[in-house]
């Protein structure tokens, strides 16, 4: 079964790949056909459908890079094409559970309550005018919610989805080596996959892999590992590697009792110290092919942002300055660098410090409860990713934050099965 599921999400993701690509010419065939497949399948199978958003969302990219379409803009198309994904599978487990076959749970209530606030925020006009503001910003954390409920509720196996993470990112990362570029502070990067969304796949994904090796004592999930490792350090994504890190000491400490459970910290600690006394910086070690000049550009740039977004947060702690409209503020001042740099701090700003804690409340359920096998490697995928949305802006963004938002909610539905 669990084959026959993997197989079936691949198989769902890469029509709407191979579809495009044949119909390419055919402007409104192109889309219809694989959506109209997608949808059919979704009413049939939503868990499964469910799990095909994993390579929907990783991969999608992937194909309009390859020269599907020259002539429109992939990032917005990437993104409504997953968001519709979503939003089909929705229908599907909405279906399911009006027939009684899927059932609701206490944390939908929650995530209910944050897409609450986040829909007010994104209605309710901005608290300033911006005069970098155009127009209204896609609601791309309402779509990641709804995925988030949708896994919740269809609660798919943790092996599934810790495979088709894992096997998605080493064709992200294969795709970058082979087709992508290195800028001029010599960093990976594709037209869609930037050096810093590198980081952001392939970090969890090697905490998938290692993690993936330590519970089941097999060394062959080391291999896909090191692809992913060798991208984070080839696109320099600090990020990315310091999430990969408190990852696999998450599944190491795990389980854990008296002196062993602090024991490899103290050691990574030690080794830390004993490298920056060396000579090392941090950055030497978390990136150590990135010119050290490009590093001190962006911490100039990222601590700015964050402190005028603090500022927003004291000036409108309950209501937020209006979904979407923090980049357009801070933008005025230090130009266009795409909001806080820090999806917590984004995320208060922009929805008030309710929406915040509602978010933390939901990640504390998700990853508080002990768990065993792969569901402990999810766990720990999910605690990674909390290291990068500390440090970049993609938690709305569908089709880069699947990673986070589906083993979320893998874990949800585990606590709610209890």
């Amino acid at each position: 079964m669990c084959r026959f599921d993997i197989l079936s999400a691949i198989a769902a993701a890469a029509l709407a790949g191979v579809v495009l690509m044949m119909f390419s010419d055919q402007r409104y065939l192109a889309p219809a056909v694989p959506a109209v497949a997608f949808t059919v399948y979704a009413l049939a199978r939503p868990r499964t459908a469910t799990l095909a958003l994993i390579p929907l969302g990783m991969l999608i990219s992937v194909a309009f890079e390859w020269g599907l379409a020259r002539e429109v803009n992939i990032s917005q198309v990437t993104v409504a094409i997953v968001s519709g994904g979503i939003c089909v599978v929705g229908v599907g487990v909405a279906v399911h559970w009006m027939s009684g076959r899927l059932q609701l749970n206490t944390e939908h209530l929650i995530v209910a309550g944050l897409a609450a606030l986040v829909l007010v925020s994104y209605l309710a006009p901005p608290v300033a005018a911006s005069p970098l503001a155009g127009d209204r910003h896609f609601p791309g954390l309402l779509v990641c919610l709804l995925m988030l409920a949708i896994a919740a509720v269809v609660a798919p196996k943790p092996a599934h989805v810790l495979q088709l993470l894992v096997w998605c990112s080493v064709a992200v990362a294969l795709f970058a080596f082979s087709r992508g570029l290195y800028g001029g502070n010599g960093r990976l990067y594709t037209e869609v996959y930037y050096s810093t969304w590198l980081g952001i796949i392939e970090g969890p994904a090697l905490v998938a892999c290692a993690g993936l090796a330590y519970v089941r004592r097999t060394w062959f999930w080391l291999a896909p590992g090191l692809v992913c490792l060798a991208c984070v350090l080839a696109a320099g994504a600090r990020s990315g590697m310091l999430a990969a890190l408190v990852g696999v000491t998450f599944v190491l400490m795990a389980g854990r009792q008296g002196l062993w459970r602090y024991l490899l910290p103290v050691v990574l600690a030690a080794g830390a110290v004993l490298a920056l006394t060396a000579g090392s910086s941090a950055d030497d070690l978390l990136a150590p092919m990135r010119e050290g000049s490009s590093i001190a550009s962006s911490d100039m740039h990222r601590t700015g942002l964050m402190l005028s977004s603090l500022d927003m947060i004291a000036q409108h702690p309950l209501r937020g300055v209006g979904y979407g409209n923090l980049v357009g503020m801070i933008d005025v001042v230090y130009g266009a660098r795409t909001g806080a740099h820090n999806d917590y701090i984004r995320l208060a700003a922009e929805n008030g410090l309710p929406a915040l804690a509602l978010f933390l409340l939901l990640v504390v359920r998700g990853v508080r409860p002990r768990q065993e096998g792969d569901a402990a490697v999810v766990r720990a995928v999910v605690v990674s990713c909390l290291v990068w949305i500390g440090t970049d802006v993609a938690l709305p963004h569908p089709v880069i934050s699947v990673s986070f938002w589906i083993p979320l909610g893998c874990l949800l539905a585990m606590r709610a099965a209890r």
